[in-house]
């Protein structure tokens, strides 16, 4: 597994513990967190830190004893956070990104104003779900005479994306846009890219970013950027204009 994504997947499992100090160790919300718990303790790498959780978790939902019960609570805790702080100080260097809780609509703009800002000559947007939001709240974040490129899927697509696109383009002499739509149903990423050579990745669509959920934007550095800017340029080249 990426590490973005078991690092995004720690914080949002940090972010959203139940109270198992309450009744949440009997609710099926409480064992399905603890098995996704489990499984990114394991995806982490750490077979003794791996092996305790179960234990603990197998305690904290069969555990009736009031002391031993808050026990393993605190131990399921403790493990996850230390997995977390192991991960996170063994990421690369240039493994960049924000994690955005969920409602917290500022975390989001900023997080995605550091992307776009970084942008020279070009940005290009994917997102299956495109609507006027993009361009609202997002688009202005990018400098002037940055070529802004959004590629939407015609499924999915809100229909006031093109009333947005057409009134930015009147508008904005400086801010060139080209948006376009692929065939429907092909996209399923949600990415930004950079100069043609950055790829980001967006866990949710730009339209309802971290509104109900836990969010990520986060630098793709292994070998499959490649392969995915290479994609999305021929997505792009078949793309009818919106």
């Amino acid at each position: 597994m990426e590490i973005e994504r078991v690092i995004f997947e720690l914080r949002n499992l940090i972010d959203t513990m139940p109270n198992f100090h309450g009744s949440a160790s009997n609710t099926p919300e409480g064992r399905m967190w603890l098995g996704r718990a489990a499984a990114m303790v394991e995806a982490a790498g750490s077979s003794l830190d791996a092996a305790g959780f179960v234990l603990a978790m197998d305690a904290v939902i069969g555990e009736s004893n009031s002391y031993r019960h808050g026990q393993a609570v605190s131990k399921v805790a403790s493990i996850l956070f230390r997995t977390f702080a192991r991960v996170e100080s063994q990421s690369p260097p240039n493994l960049q990104g924000a994690y955005i809780p969920a409602g917290n609509a500022f975390d989001a703009l900023a997080a995605v104003a550091r992307v776009f800002s970084s942008a020279t000559t070009e940005l290009f947007i994917v997102d299956p779900y495109s609507d006027e939001k993009l361009l609202r709240d997002f688009a202005p974040l990018a400098a002037e005479n940055v070529l802004l490129k959004v590629l939407a899927d015609p499924f999915y697509v809100k229909s006031s994306l093109k009333p947005a696109v057409e009134r930015w383009q009147s508008q904005f002499q400086n801010r060139p846009l080209e948006a376009r739509l692929t065939s429907p149903r092909q996209l399923h990423d949600r990415l930004i890219i950079v100069d043609d050579k950055e790829v980001w990745i967006v866990t949710q669509s730009f339209a309802h970013l971290a509104e109900r959920a836990p969010a990520s934007v986060s630098r793709f550095e292994s070998e499959a950027a490649d392969l995915k800017l290479n994609s999305y340029r021929t997505m792009w080249a078949a793309a009818q204009p919106i």
